[in-house]
């Protein structure tokens, strides 16, 4: 597989909720690709689908509104964490916490439910993506050469 198929594909994998920079930047790492480019790819990928999350969800939100009936939401774990976190630390907290926790993407749901405007939203989400890819990059990198070392 060439190289540009490999980052294409870990910028696929950065987009995919759940799939996010937590397990795309080791396994990127893992493959021999320039940690460098891995995290740039990986911070793209997820970032870009907050800003369409972002400014696209009035145009979803009224869409739902004309075609689904009101159901009360479901109170799930990971929904019920970024409450919880939402209470005591506000969109600063949710933003750090949510690649951890609930994923950068549905962290982004929840905090627009919550109002935020959308520039501190955006600035907030995007400032703990670039703070969880740097972190995440160094210690992939790091850990992978010791294990290298380790083994040979």
């Amino acid at each position: 597989m060439d190289l540009i198929n490999q980052y294409l594909i870990l910028f696929i994998l950065a987009a995919t909720p759940w799939i996010e920079l937590l397990l795309v930047i080791p396994a990127g790492i893992g493959m021999g690709l320039n940690p460098f480019f891995v995290a740039l790819v990986t911070f793209l990928g997820n970032a870009i689908p907050v800003f369409v999350i972002v400014y696209g969800y009035k145009h979803w939100q009224k869409w739902r509104e004309s075609k689904v009936k009101k159901i009360p939401p479901k109170n799930s774990k990971r929904r019920q964490r970024a409450m919880n976190i939402w209470n005591k630390y506000g969109l600063p907290g949710l933003a750090f916490l949510g690649p951890l926790l609930t994923g950068i993407h549905l962290a982004t749901i929840i905090a627009l439910a919550f109002k935020p405007g959308k520039k501190d939203l955006l600035a907030w989400m995007n400032l703990s993506l670039l703070i969880w890819t740097i972190g995440m990059t160094i210690v992939s990198f790091y850990g992978i050469e010791g294990i290298k070392s380790l083994v040979s």
